[in-house]
């Protein structure tokens, strides 16, 4: 068991009993006032009183604690709840133990057995409430089961009979038992726990996997599988909507010749640096930046008419310009240089995601034709 799982099993466990114990005072009340009832005729009115009105004040006390307590149950330590918890069932033990010894000595033989039964009853549900700490279970026990033993202990041979019965239940059998459901508890919390802790790592590497698959190895930025998902999604999308949609291709100029001048290692840190560019550039969120294939890149416009594709395209060839990068063979600079191709259209039935890449490839297969380092733009379908 991690060091992580255990800890949320500890809280889980005693977020159980908080909420348990809370569960059972206002229970306690009423017996309380049920036991002062049916053994009222045996014991003076002052002392009955006397023991009902401290034990309603306890539990009253409590339940204003338990209820101050869960607010703060997440964030305070293990070891003061527990604490706090061991010292509540003690005293409240302690106050039945009183009311046994109080009562028992007063009571006819049959009421003594009522009296047994039904502190066996509390001492019972007792434990199987508080079996998550073992400090708070014989907190609960210890005091209200010893004082019904003294009392046994004194009694008729029949009593004493029952004295060592009832010491075998509380020491032997219902430590076993609750042992046994203690372990069952734990193992339950931690294969729960686990289980969620694995379910969230799965969850992280899945998605680390997917955001990878979705990314280019070498420029970081969209590889071309993801391009093509967003750009079927766009073209649903401004087909709904009948709003153009803008794809512009982009070309290092001379790439081959940088490539076999300054070696592989430079044309890779250049191709990163455009790739930055790209998705640096001032855009929209829901724009992409994408590597379509060696030296190519790919903005995608969703919602684009062919000026705002025009402007977007400018920004970019502006930048790249300011970065500079040698290219001594370079036919048209001597610094790196791109083309770029754009096309747009608002999708309809009488159109294809196939006709705007074609489109795109051939404006920017014109712009390199025309000269390179350059923008040209092919429109058609219907007017964007």
């Amino acid at each position: 068991m991690t060091q992580s799982v255990s800890c949320q099993v500890r809280r889980a466990i005693m977020t159980q009993l908080y909420t348990h114990v809370s569960f059972s005072l206002p229970c306690l009340g009423l017996l309380a006032v049920g036991w002062s009832v049916l053994f009222h005729r045996y014991l003076p009115i002052g002392e009955a009183l006397g023991w009902l009105g401290g034990m309603m004040v306890l539990l009253s006390l409590r339940v204003c604690h338990l209820r101050w307590r869960q607010r703060g149950l997440a964030e305070l330590p293990l070891m003061v709840l527990e604490r706090e918890l061991f010292i509540g069932v003690t005293i409240s033990s302690i106050a039945w133990a009183l009311g046994v010894l109080l009562y028992m000595e007063h009571l006819p033989d049959a009421y003594r057995a009522a009296m047994i039964m039904l502190t066996t009853l509390i001492l019972t549900g007792s434990a199987i409430m508080l079996l998550g700490s073992r400090r708070a279970l014989y907190g609960s026990l210890l005091p209200l089961g010893f004082a019904m033993l003294f009392e046994l202990a004194g009694g008729n041979d029949q009593e004493q009979v029952v004295d060592l019965m009832l010491a075998a239940y509380l020491f032997i059998f219902l430590p076993s038992l609750l042992r046994h459901l203690r372990r069952e508890q734990i193992a339950s919390l931690h294969h729960q726990f686990a289980n969620a802790e694995l379910v969230a790592e799965l969850r992280q590497v899945s998605d680390q996997l997917r955001s990878a698959s979705r990314r280019d190895g070498l420029t970081g930025i969209a590889n071309r599988a993801h391009l093509d998902d967003c750009l079927a999604r766009a073209w649903r999308r401004c087909h709904r909507a009948r709003t153009p949609l803008s794809l512009v291709l982009v070309d290092v100029d001379y790439f081959k010749q940088f490539n076999d001048f300054y070696g592989h290692l430079p044309g890779d840190e250049c191709l990163q640096q455009i790739a930055m560019v790209l998705a640096e550039v001032e855009r929209r969120e829901d724009d992409l930046a994408a590597r379509y294939g060696g030296e190519e890149f790919a903005l995608l416009l969703p919602c684009t008419s062919v000026q705002g594709a025009l402007q977007l395209a400018d920004k970019v060839r502006v930048a790249l310009k300011a970065l500079a990068i040698p290219h001594h063979k370079s036919l048209v600079s001597s610094k790196v240089t791109c083309s770029f191709g754009v096309a747009t259209l608002v999708p309809d039935s009488t159109t294809s995601i196939a006709e705007l890449i074609q489109k795109a490839d051939a404006a920017l297969y014109q712009a390199k034709h025309n000269g390179r380092d350059r923008i040209e733009v092919a429109l058609m379908g219907k007017a964007a």
